[in-house]
């Protein structure tokens, strides 16, 4: 009785410790604005996004143009066809329209980025990416 107990405790233990790492994984997407771009097709829309320490965005585009700038962290950033670049604090990067791409944190901190597309009216801000 007293083994069963311990293996259950154990096994409460690995559960919740696994339920915290999973949430401190966690990548974090907001959309914080979308407006009409006047005399366009257009939206503008803001976000920001967190990637943990490890962790990576997944593969996806977007359809317009991805204006980016890295408010903490370092990542990684792995366009198809180009060469993969770091970017740090500070730093800003452009994705055309439809590329697909994804982010690795590759630091100890959370890295954050606030990014601006201006993309096709009413579509979603990003699209995800058919696995390879």
């Amino acid at each position: 009785m007293v083994k069963r107990t311990l293996h259950l405790c154990g096994a409460v233990i690995l559960a919740a410790v696994a339920i915290g790492v999973a949430q401190q994984s966690a990548l974090k997407f907001v959309e914080l604005q979308r407006h009409e771009i006047p005399g366009t097709a257009l939206d503008g829309v803001t976000t920001t996004i967190e990637i943990p320490p490890g962790a990576a965005s997944a593969r996806h585009s977007h359809p317009g143009e991805d204006f980016g700038y890295v408010i903490e962290g370092t990542i990684v950033l792995y366009v198809d066809g180009k060469p993969p670049q770091t970017l740090k604090a500070g730093d800003v990067f452009f994705i055309g329209r439809g590329h697909v791409h994804n982010a690795r944190n590759i630091g100890t901190t959370p890295a954050r980025a606030v990014d601006t597309y201006v993309i096709d009216r009413g579509k979603p801000g990003v699209i995800p990416a058919e696995a390879k």
